[in-house]
């Protein structure tokens, strides 16, 4: 069967699940914005200026989305279990158990390779730009998250050895990668499809109703032991996966259905707006807080659970409307979804590096840094941002040229990790295979013979 590219699909080749791939392309996008904020635009974390109590368009609920990089996290992680869970329920409620475990355990083991193999990939060359130089101007710029995530060349080759070591395994182990900091997410992802690989493993075989009701019960859990930020996420994509094969569309009444998607949209969207930080400064952010203290478990990470349980409506909202999944199903917004792992893994070295350089380094000529009263450096003398229209025409520019490399990385690189994966997946099954101690005499486990019956 040909392959379709996302970008030149027709009407006929769209999937019912399409709509998944666009808002996951804008997801991706939003989070290589929500980092930038965070570089030129450190103002709009808090949802108003503490001094006045006065606000800007973009702190204000939905325009802050821009900055607002765990909300599309979040709704990564539910797409996540919505996606991964669709093929196999599919073939389950078909009756085909043995295709369904099949597909199940393939799929498992092909998704963890596609997603280590690249992210090893890319924390190796944001590691060896570090250990160039490359990232040296990004430490001394006044843009917070530039300068926060730019690590320093290691002191020896040793020392840049265990560093890199250090950098790929921690990623999967504590969620902390210093060349590549946007992959703290991947630990959260690689666990979200071990829940739906062990979820869907146990109730393959039940019906669909008790799936239902078995999800419903993990997310309760999830929720009580404040696993905000994978298991209820995860837990909640596996219920609409599993609700997306009933046409719900056709209960009564039908005016509820026609409007209800559209308002689970905007709530989703007012509610992933939560500040982090500071949302006792606004009314409409404080009133969230209040909320919380009813609503959530004694403990929880509030703005993890108010980034999941919006991710969550935004995500039910556009399965049961018609209109919002013809529209996220666009050709443009299906190839911005066929590059969003891409483009989240390449963004954060690219920042550091080629966007530095090009705001900065005109600025850097001739730059003195200030001195303190003793006559040392100023830690904190920075090199200072240029002006707002500069600013804009070269973010623009870096998208673009951002846009292109994701695009040849796509191209030329994620076949090779493909390839990789397969290869990987046939070493597994091969390994070993034809080892005389593999199997036993008869193929039992155990000796067919007692041992008295062999002494006779």
């Amino acid at each position: 069967m040909a392959i379709v590219h996302p970008a030149t699909r027709s009407p006929a080749h769209i999937r019912p699940s399409s709509w998944a791939d666009g808002l996951r392309g804008i997801a991706a996008l939003f989070v290589v914005a929500s980092h930038a904020c965070l570089s030129f635009a450190t103002y709009l974390i808090p949802p108003s200026f503490a001094e006045t109590g006065t606000s800007t368009l973009f702190q204000r609920p939905f325009f802050r989305l821009v900055i607002q990089g765990q909300a599309w996290v979040a709704i990564f992680m539910v797409l996540l279990g919505f996606v991964n869970a669709l093929k196999p329920l599919q073939l389950a409620r078909r009756g085909a158990t043995a295709d369904a475990l099949s597909t199940l355990s393939t799929g498992a083991f092909r998704r963890k390779g596609r997603l280590v193999f690249p992210a090893a990939l890319m924390t190796f060359l944001a590691w060896l730009l570090c250990q160039f130089g490359v990232f040296q101007l990004a430490r001394q710029v006044d843009a917070y998250w530039l300068r926060a995530t730019s690590p320093k060349p290691s002191s020896s080759l040793i020392n840049a050895i265990v560093d890199l070591v250090r950098g790929v395994a921690g990623t999967w182990l504590y969620g902390d990668n210093a060349y590549d900091q946007p992959q703290w997410a991947l630990k959260h992802l690689f666990r979200g499809s071990l829940y739906v690989f062990m979820t869907l493993l146990a109730l393959v075989n039940t019906t669909p109703l008790f799936r239902i009701c078995a999800q419903i019960v993990l997310y309760a859990f999830a929720w009580l032991t404040l696993d905000g930020t994978v298991g209820i996420n995860i837990f909640a994509g596996m219920i609409m996966a599993e609700m997306s094969f009933y046409n719900l569309s056709a209960l009564r009444p039908r005016v509820l259905f026609r409007i209800l998607p559209y308002g689970l949209v905007t709530l989703g969207f007012y509610i992933c707006s939560y500040p982090s930080e500071y949302s006792n400064q606004a009314e409409w952010s404080s009133q969230l807080a209040s909320l919380a203290q009813t609503i959530f478990p004694k403990n929880a990470d509030i703005s993890r659970y108010y980034a999941g349980l919006g991710a969550q409506m935004i995500c039910l909202g556009v399965m049961l409307s018609p209109f919002l999944r013809r529209i996220l199903s666009h050709p443009g917004l299906l190839w911005l979804g066929s590059i969003s792992f891409p483009l989240y893994l390449i963004h954060g070295p690219l920042m550091r590096s080629v966007l530095v350089y090009l705001v900065y380094l005109p600025m850097s000529i001739g730059f003195k840094p200030s001195l303190l009263a003793d006559g040392t450096v100023n830690p904190e003398s920075y090199i200072p941002k240029p002006s707002p229209l500069r600013l804009t025409v070269v973010l623009v520019i870096f998208f673009a040229f951002l846009l292109y490399v994701v695009q040849q990385w796509t191209r030329y690189v994620e076949p090779k990790m493909a390839a990789l994966t397969d290869a990987f997946e046939k070493f597994s099954r091969s390994w070993g295979k034809n080892g005389r101690w593999a199997v036993k005499e008869n193929g039992s486990l155990l000796p067919v013979n007692s041992a008295k019956e062999i002494k006779t």
